[in-house]
């Protein structure tokens, strides 16, 4: 073999086992070694990550100093490192994604494109930064002796342990420009002649520096903590941990004794094999790193054999992929005409120029577009300011923040979705309409239009615009009266005039020229009604949309639409309720288990019907929604002057006859739907892992949906109010309802009376109807009767108004809403008048009557956020349970005396049935169980998911205090909702589990 021949082969075994050592140097600081050796019983071991980690922020750029110090770069060498490191940041986090698909985020987006801004990897933009200034510091080596460069570095590395006191952290980019100063130490001591002496003597300063930091560091740190204990120090005064700071010079000299024995090696390496280094420093540091490659498991139960295993695989991969970014990355045209340019500028000046010059170009050329964009973000920004309360946005359910400082700071991400979203529709109009500002004008009135409409029933009814919810502008008319009447219509007609003159005047005098060809335009257009087919899959976890969706920060509750809204803005939270994940399916959910639990609750109906006398059918049940009633005197902090009458001193007296007490509602100021088909179904709001409205997100799904009307012969509902509102008329015909009587509908509302200037028919309407529809059948009938007298808005209605001027509070100290509270006080007043003169007619009646009477939500005059301090209390509603003296003369009982202080909604069947004395079927039993040993259920009032359990004095009760029979109960209740609402209504087709067997 030739001499040359063997020079090689030695050359390129130094470089091969150099950097087989270096990636496993490297590669073993992906994993954090730090909070396991600092447990370790030898204290030498503790602090080794810790100074391994800091060496290594010296010895690579010490490597890339050395390699580089033979000529003078051209600026496109510092480009052709950060190339190489965003290529590989890119594949590695495509990697991580279809991995870890949960942990995308924008910010690991932005972090991406942008890792020096980002702080990706604090030793890479080090090197970065070293390549960027190597021509100064060659230029400034070759002016000096090899002695004057060595003092004014070791002057320099001593002047900045000095000047950070030890304490200097790599944490962010800019602490990177340090490292520049172990990059011009690499480009000495690849300049120097290496004798044996020196290579020695620092091989032993290094060996020195080590045995200092061993014995140095743990000495310190006793010392530190002593202090602190004694009151001489406090947490975080001086760095205990100085000795393996970055900047130490004992650090400094490790490095450069692991620079005398590499040396060899290090000279063999060429400039292309740092791109090797590259990867391998971006493996380490990437900000995913230690988190994903801990995750990786192989299945071998040994930790320590899963990280070698990771080792080998990621230094395989960094040498596939070295070999495809050398032969392929420049090679890419941007890269290469990038790459090109900065190779053939001389000057800083010329490159900043160049860069200002390009930019500037693209700027022009693509002027519209970018102006476009930037007007729909600012677009985007303002439809989120719309929905925040005074400028301030409720970032949990007790706590508010700047709007502006809470969106900017942490809600980038869903405004750039919805800024797309916006721009997909303008697209699509554009290619429509081939004009631009009809298209712009159009986009943003709708926006804006649409942002205002949420922003109006939030504020009325404490809740958001559901797509679900769009049918109802067939009750156009009802809707305006709500918001102000023809004067709204006046405004909106206006402004739609105002809009139509400037979409003309800006289409003459400032025509834009079209964006692109037809061809073009339809491309995009088909992108965007692709991007509108994405909400459907929003919901469903697990899928790429999903993820994606959610690494722009689109993240919702469903439990708190107000804040949810305010969040997410009013079109990403439109969009997030088209297709509602209803309920988490339970895992042993078949059509076996419900027959399971059929048999298990038919079992309990025999025991409890033995004990029963009447049948259900044979009585006259009336379920009386009253629209917004609570009793006014539990309001938090309301005050009534000193001699005001009790507002519903009839209602508070039957607390000592009758059932009575508090009901909980899942609504605050809206929920009206809701509340009503808890009532009917026995199913809980609870239970749903979304906020929905059963009405129109799930009866509609089915054919027939089983209600307690179905275990009567004739079953009927009556509102004197408008019927189609949440598909009532729809869904009444599932319900199998014989009846709907409601304004409009072929059978007539009578006695239609208003209070004052109160639009709404009375309660006192309500009950002449319901009387009417009592008489109007001799034998026993269901009747679900709503009223609406007390619906909001509250607008000072009742003339010499009693409580005008005699209520205060907390809550009360602005005037408009003292107003509304004493317009509303009023309304109570006369439905407790409305109610005594309705039970004394049923009471006259020679048939069993027993009527659920309760208010479904409190009003919405008070800000929803108050909630927040007062949730149960402001969730409360007034209920009782009244059977006629007939019932009472025929087995049904006056009052029950057991869990009646705190109800929900879901128990009013139950308990109608135990005050009746009606037997029960299989789904009867188990909704009496859950009453009788559950507590309270309801929403979540602090959380996004579950129950809040309510105990029988108004406290919240731990769901991990159930006990093991409890939680069985539960998950036997929520499987039959599972079953009823998202299922596949197996119990529907078992004769005798939801009305009895004929």
């Amino acid at each position: 073999m030739s001499e040359p021949t063997q020079s090689n082969k030695k050359h390129n075994l130094l470089k091969i086992g150099f950097l087989v050592i270096a990636a496993l140097v490297i590669l073993l600081q992906m994993f954090n070694f730090k909070r396991s050796m600092i447990k370790s019983p030898y204290t030498y071991l503790r602090y080794l990550p810790t100074t391994a980690e800091s060496a290594t922020y010296w010895f690579l750029p010490m490597v890339f100093g050395a390699v580089f110090n033979k000529r003078k770069l051209r600026f496109n060498e510092g480009f052709k490192a950060w190339a190489v490191m965003e290529a590989t940041l890119i594949a590695y986090y495509l990697v991580y994604f279809i991995m870890k698909p949960g942990q995308m985020s924008t910010w690991f987006l932005w972090g991406i494109f942008f890792p020096i801004m980002t702080s990706s990897s604090v030793l890479m933009t080090g090197i970065v930064f070293g390549l960027l200034v190597q021509p100064v510091i060659y230029d400034w080596q070759e002016k000096f002796s090899h002695k004057q460069s060595l003092i004014i570095l070791t002057g320099l590395t001593f002047l900045g342990f000095a000047l950070s006191a030890g304490t200097y952290t790599l944490n962010y980019s800019i602490y990177g420009l340090y490292l520049i100063l172990p990059f011009a130490w690499g480009m000495f001591l690849g300049r120097i002649k290496w004798t044996a002496k020196r290579t020695i003597l620092s091989i032993l300063a290094g060996a020195v520096a080590f045995i200092s930091v061993e014995v140095g560091v743990p000495g310190f740190d006793a010392v530190y903590w002593s202090q602190v204990l004694q009151g001489k120090a406090i947490n975080g005064s001086w760095n205990e941990l100085f000795l393996i700071n970055v900047t130490s010079p004992f650090i400094c000299l490790m490095a450069l004794a692991a620079f005398a024995i590499a040396r060899k090696a290090i000279k063999s390496l060429e400039e292309k094999d740092l791109g090797f280094l590259v990867i391998l420093i971006v493996f380490m540091q990437a900000p995913a790193a230690r988190k994903f490659m801990a995750s990786l498991k192989y299945g071998t139960g040994s930790r320590q054999l899963n990280r070698l295993i990771t080792i080998l695989i990621m230094f395989a991969i960094a040498i596939v992929w070295h070999f495809v970014l050398d032969r392929y990355l420049f090679r890419f045209k941007p890269v290469k005409q990038i790459n090109k340019f900065l190779y053939e500028t001389k000057s800083f000046g010329d490159v900043v120029e160049g860069c200002f010059n390009r930019v500037w170009g693209f700027i022009k050329y693509h002027r519209t577009n970018l102006l476009t964009w930037t007007f729909f973000f600012i677009l985007a920004f303002a439809s989120f300011l719309i929905e925040s309360d005074n400028l301030r946005i409720q970032i949990t359910t007790a706590a508010n923040v700047n709007a502006v400082v809470w969106l900017v700071g942490t809600k980038l991400g869903p405004l750039l979705l919805t800024t797309i979203f916006v721009d997909a529709f303008f697209t699509i109009l554009y290619f429509v309409t081939t004009r631009y500002w009809v298209s712009l004008i159009t986009t943003t009135t709708v926006v804006l239009a649409w942002a205002i409409a949420n922003k109006i029933k939030l504020s009325l009814r404490g809740e958001p615009i559901y797509p679900s919810e769009l049918s109802e502008v067939t009750n156009a008319d009802s809707l305006l009266s709500m918001i102000g009447g023809q004067k709204t219509l006046i405004m909106i007609l206006i402004g739609l005039a105002v809009v139509i003159a400037l979409i003309v005047f800006c289409e003459i005098k400032f025509k834009v020229k079209k964006r692109g060809n037809w061809k073009r335009r339809g491309l995009w257009a088909l992108a965007s009604l692709a991007l509108f087919m994405t909400p459907l899959w929003f919901n469903h976890q697990g899928t790429p949309i999903y993820y994606l969706s959610g690494a722009f920060g689109n993240r919702q509750s469903f439990r708190n639409p107000e804040r949810d809204i305010q969040v997410n803005g009013p079109i990403l939270n439109s969009l997030n309720y088209i297709d509602l994940q209803i309920m988490d399916k339970p895992e042993n959910y078949s059509q076996s288990q419900i027959t399971k639990l059929y048999q298990k609750y038919q079992k309990l109906a025999d025991q409890v019907n033995k004990t029963r006398k009447n049948n259900l059918s044979d009585q006259t049940v009336i379920f009386n929604l009253s629209e917004s009633f609570m009793d006014p005197t539990t309001f938090p902090t309301i005050k009534f002057a000193k001699g005001t009458k009790d507002p519903i001193p009839y209602i508070h007296s039957l607390k000592n006859s009758t059932t009575y007490g508090t009901m909980l509602s899942a609504g605050y100021g809206g929920g009206t739907a809701n509340m009503e088909w808890e009532s009917l179904t026995g199913f809980n709001m609870g239970a749903f892992s979304t906020s929905l409205t059963p009405y129109v997100q799930v009866v509609p799904q089915y054919q027939y949906y089983p209600t307690i009307g179905a275990n009567f012969t004739y079953s009927s509902a009556v509102h004197p109010f408008i019927g189609t509102y949440y598909s009532r008329i729809e869904d009444y015909k599932r319900f199998k309802f014989n009846k709907f009587v409601y304004l409009g509908s072929k059978y007539k509302i009578i006695d239609q009376k208003k209070l004052g200037t109160n639009s709404y028919n009375s309660d006192f309407t309500t009950y002449a109807n319901g009387l009417k529809q009592i008489n109007s059948r001799k034998n026993g009938q269901f009747i679900n009767l709503i009223s609406i007298q007390n619906h909001m808005p509250y607008n000072n209605w009742y003339p010499k108004n009693y409580y005008a001027g005699k209520i205060s509070g907390d809550l009360f100290s602005d005037g408009d809403v003292r107003t509304q509270m004493a317009t509303y006080v009023m309304g109570t007043h006369y439905t407790d008048e409305a109610v005594k003169k309705f039970i004394k007619q049923i009471d006259k009646i020679k048939k069993p009557i027993t009527m659920v009477f309760y208010g479904d939500h409190y009003p919405s005059i008070v800000s929803q956020s108050y909630t927040s301090k007062y949730p149960v209390e402001m969730h409360s509603t007034r209920y009782f349970i009244y059977s006629n003296k007939y019932a009472r003369q025929h087995g049904a009982k006056a009052k029950l005396t057991s869990k009646t202080n705190y109800v929900n909604t879901s128990d009013f069947i139950a308990m109608m049935l135990e005050q009746t004395n009606s037997k029960v079927t299989a789904y009867q039993a188990l909704l009496t169980e859950v009453h009788k040993k559950l507590p309270a259920l309801t929403i979540s009032y602090s959380d996004d998911s579950g129950f809040t359990l309510v105990d029988q004095k108004g406290k919240e009760v731990d769901p991990k205090t159930l006990t093991s029979s409890q939680q069985a109960l539960l998950k036997d209740y929520e499987l039959i909702q599972y079953d009823m609402t998202a299922g596949n209504a197996y119990a529907l087709k078992i004769k005798g589990f939801y009305t009895m067997k004929k």
